[in-house]
């Protein structure tokens, strides 16, 4: 079974990444989009972003969000797509099951 994790709000992040750790723990393929504010907050948080990446979840950020907010490559660790709308849509396509923090 397949779940994607999409979230928008700076807020709801931790939630967000603790939810797709926990579906990964429990034996689901787990995918992840940032967009909107989250991109930010995912920027500050190299923990967050390790844990996602140690996981093996699929991790994209929406690259539109982070040009937006001044975001350069270097914010992200290197196994986060910067991906688009595009990327958004397949992996909700793809999914089982979507959460979404909006």
């Amino acid at each position: 079974m397949r779940a994607c994790v999409v979230v928008s709000v700076a807020a709801d992040l931790e939630d967000a990444v603790a939810l797709a750790a926990a579906l990964v723990r429990a034996g689901l393929e787990v995918s992840v989009f940032a967009m909107s504010d989250a991109v930010a907050a995912l920027a500050d948080r190299r923990d967050l972003q390790t844990q996602l990446v140690d996981v093996d979840a699929d991790v994209a950020i929406c690259a539109s969000s982070a040009h937006q907010r001044g975001l350069g490559g270097d914010a992200f660790l290197a196994d986060i797509v910067r991906g688009s709308q595009d990327d958004h849509a397949r992996m909700v396509a793809h999914a089982d099951r979507v959460v979404s923090f909006s």
